[in-house]
């Protein structure tokens, strides 16, 4: 199975909390037939051996520590969406257990949204994914909102991580960074904090951490 393939749900997760379309959700369902969320290889996630670096990812407003080089994972924009969405990156870090992903979307203003829908959204989708999915959200405003999370997969307990920032005005923007990792290993819980308190939004001064 390929790294795409395995992440592919925590990119759908993302999609379908800032879209909240039919279609795209349908396929967030089907992809229930697929291997779970996270899958675990022969060895776990560690930090040995890593050079951190700073990040611009290409096509977005987000800078980010990264262990390794993220991988561009957008998936084209229907055009049904266009109205409501003018533009979409997702990009992703994916290794042993340990998933991550950063996404920005542009709205055309055709359509509003309040942080709480967002954030909820995407937790609604990632619990179709792992049932006992146990979230709560911490909105700091009404634009800034954190993600934090239990569930199991294949008996062990992972953890969810992240934020949800809503930048509005004429030049809005939807960015969401998302961690998901073993709870019981210290160096992927060491990198998803990194990975959230560096990340920066240009034009923002919101803060994930």
């Amino acid at each position: 199975m390929t790294a795409k393939t395995k992440l592919l749900p925590v990119i759908i997760l993302i999609f379908v909390a800032v879209l909240g379309c039919k279609q795209i959700s349908e396929l967030a369902n089907k992809d229930k037939e697929k291997p779970p969320v996270i899958t675990e290889g022969p060895k776990t996630f560690t930090l040995a051996g890593k050079e951190w670096k700073t990040y611009d990812l290409k096509g977005t407003d987000i800078k980010i520590d990264l262990p390794a080089e993220p991988k561009d994972q957008t998936p084209p924009l229907p055009a049904s969406y266009k109205s409501v969405f003018s533009a979409m990156h997702i990009h992703s870090y994916d290794e042993m257990g340990f998933n991550s992903s950063y996404s920005e979307l542009v709205p055309t203003g055709k359509r509003k949204f309040t942080i709480k829908e967002l954030a909820d959204t995407s937790m609604a989708a990632l619990k179709r994914q792992v049932p006992d999915l146990n979230y709560t959200l911490d909105i700091r405003s009404d634009t800034n909102a954190k993600y934090n999370g239990t569930f199991t997969r294949n008996g062990k307990p992972y953890e969810v991580r992240g934020c949800c920032i809503y930048k509005m005005g004429n030049d809005s923007r939807v960015w969401a960074v998302l961690t998901l990792f073993p709870k019981d290993n210290p160096d992927a819980q060491t990198a998803s904090q990194r990975i959230i308190d560096s990340a920066m939004f240009k034009g923002s001064d919101e803060v994930c951490k």
